[in-house]
C-alpha cells in the first residue's frame, strides 16, 4: 500500500474525527498532507497558491502547471446539495480563469470538475470518491490519476479528464436525439384526439370553415405518420395541396401549443427515460419540426397556386 493510500486508510478509520475538522483543520491536517503525497511542494507559492483570489472570490489552494493550466481545489463544507450554489459558483469561475480541473471537498466527499466543458455541473463532474465509503486504493488511483504533480505538470490530467466528459456528451446526445423523438411519439399519438379537435377550431377561426372530424383526423393521422417512427428524422413533410388550410392551421396550433409540447415532453423523458432533459434542448427539436411543416406548407401552396 503506498504512502498516500495508508494515509487514506487512516482517515478512512478515524470518521468521527474528520466529519468533526474544521476548514482550517482540515487545510492543515488532510489538504496539505494528501497534496505532498501526490508531489506538490506546498512550500512554493510558484507551484501551491493559497487563498488565490479571483472575481472577488477567494479559493482555497491554484496549483500551478506553467505549460498546462491550473488547479482549484476548494473546501465546501459540507459538500451536498445545500451547497450546489456555491459550488456551482467556484466551477464557474475557474471555467472564466481557464482552470482546467476544479477539486470540491468537504474532506470526506471529493468531487473533480473540468470547467471548460459546456454543460450542467454534473456534466462537467468527471470523478469523485468518498473516503468513508470507498476503500483506501481506489481513493488513492482517482487522486494519483488526476492530481498528482507529475501527471498534471504533463497535461494528461487534463487530457484524461476533458475525454470522459467529452465521451459522456456524445452519448447523452445520441440518447437525448432518441428520447426526443421517442417523447413526441408518444405526446402526439396519447394526445392525438385533443389535438384534433383543437385544428378543428383553428381551422375554423382562421378560414370560417369547419372541417369534418374525419377529415382532420385523416390528415393528422398522416402527419404523425411523417414525424414519429425510427426514421422519422431523415424523412421530410409533405403536405398534399389539399391539405394547405390544416396544415396552416396546425403550423399556427403548433406555435400556440409549444409550451405545452415542452412540458410534456420532458415530463415523458423523465418518465421513460430516466433523466430530465433540458428544456431549451426540447425547444430546439421543435423548432426542427416547426421548420420542416412551413417549408412543407410553402411548397404546397406553390402547387397549388401553379
Amino acid at each position: 500500500m503506498s504512502q498516500l493510500a495508508t494515509f487514506l486508510d487512516n482517515l478512512h478509520s478515524d470518521t468521527r474525527q474528520l466529519s468533526a475538522y474544521s476548514v482550517l483543520q482540515l487545510k492543515q491536517a488532510v489538504i496539505l498532507k494528501v497534496l505532498h503525497l501526490l508531489g506538490w511542494d506546498a512550500f512554493d507559492i510558484s507551484k501551491v497558491q493559497a487563498d488565490h483570489s479571483a472575481g472577488g472570490i477567494t479559493v482555497d489552494y491554484a496549483l500551478q502547471t506553467p505549460n498546462s493550466g491550473m488547479i482549484f481545489l476548494h473546501i465546501i463544507k459540507p459538500l451536498d446539495d445545500a451547497t450546489r450554489e456555491q459550488q456551482e459558483k467556484i466551477v464557474k469561475l475557474a471555467a472564466a480563469e481557464n482552470v482546467r480541473i476544479a477539486v470540491l471537498t468537504d474532506g470526506i466527499h471529493w468531487e473533480m470538475f473540468a470547467p471548460s466543458v459546456r454543460g450542467t455541473l454534473n456534466e462537467k463532474q468527471f470523478a469523485k470518491f468518498n473516503i468513508l465509503e470507498q476503500n483506501a486504493d481506489e481513493c488513492d488511483h482517482l487522486l494519483k490519476h488526476y492530481l498528482s504533480h507529475r501527471i498534471a505538470v504533463s497535461g494528461t490530467a487534463f487530457n484524461r479528464a476533458e475525454k470522459i466528459c467529452s465521451e459522456r456528451l456524445k452519448k447523452k446526445n445520441a440518447n437525448l436525439s432518441t428520447a426526443l423523438s421517442d417523447a413526441w411519439a408518444s405526446v402526439a399519438q396519447e394526445f392525438e384526439p385533443i389535438f384534433v379537435e383543437l385544428l378543428i377550431v383553428e381551422t375554423k377561426r382562421l378560414f370560417g370553415t369547419e372541417e369534418r372530424k374525419e377529415v382532420v383526423q385523416k390528415f393528422f393521422t398522416r402527419f404523425l405518420s411523417m414525424t414519429t417512427g425510427e426514421i422519422a428524422n431523415a424523412k421530410r413533410i409533405k403536405y398534399d395541396i389539399a391539405d394547405t388550410a390544416l396544415a396552416e392551421a396546425w403550423s399556427a396550433l403548433s406555435i400556440q401549443l409549444e409550451p405545452l409540447f415542452v412540458e410534456l415532453m420532458v415530463m415523458d423523458i423523465e418518465k421513460a427515460q430516466g433523466f430530465i432533459p433540458e428544456k431549451e434542448s426540447v425547444t430546439a427539436y421543435l423548432q426542427i419540426h416547426r421548420n420542416l411543416q412551413e417549408q412543407a406548407l410553402d411548397n404546397a401552396k406553390r402547387l397549388k397556386a401553379a
